[in-house]
């Protein structure tokens, strides 16, 4: 099955990256040969890296990505999917996160059962007696 033939099995099903914490590592250059952008430029350069996990049952288990993602790689998945233009240099050259899915096996379809959270409050419960207190 082709990506983009996958891209089309997706459909409605959700494919949500969140955006983790940040790591301190040296940032790598943006797409080379960007017109828009000046060789030595602070915008030729990537920020610091950000974890992002993707949350879908499409998602490959305990995968770890080895492909170069940035932010405008989650712009670029959304625009394949729905067989959009670029908006930028930038997007049109970054890897559409197509890596993190597996679209001929889904992990899960049903959602697993989750615990209960526990109580923030300790179990204390709320005082509706006395609303002041």
């Amino acid at each position: 099955m082709s990506s983009d033939e996958a891209l089309e099995r997706l459909g409605s099903s959700s494919a949500e990256a969140c955006i983790g914490v940040l790591e301190m590592f040296a940032p790598g250059k943006v797409t080379v040969g960007d017109p828009t952008v000046a060789p030595d430029s602070k915008a030729a350069f990537n920020g610091l890296r950000v974890p992002a996990v993707v949350v879908s049952p499409w998602a490959r288990r305990g995968h770890v990505s080895s492909v170069v993602h940035d932010h405008t790689s989650l712009l670029a998945f959304v625009e394949r999917k729905w067989n959009l233009p670029a908006m930028t240099y930038r997007d049109a050259n970054a890897a559409p996160m197509l890596d993190f899915l597996d679209f001929s096996t889904p992990a899960f379809l049903t959602p697993p059962t989750l615990s209960a959270a526990p109580s923030p409050l300790g179990g204390r419960g709320c005082d509706t007696t006395d609303p002041g207190h």
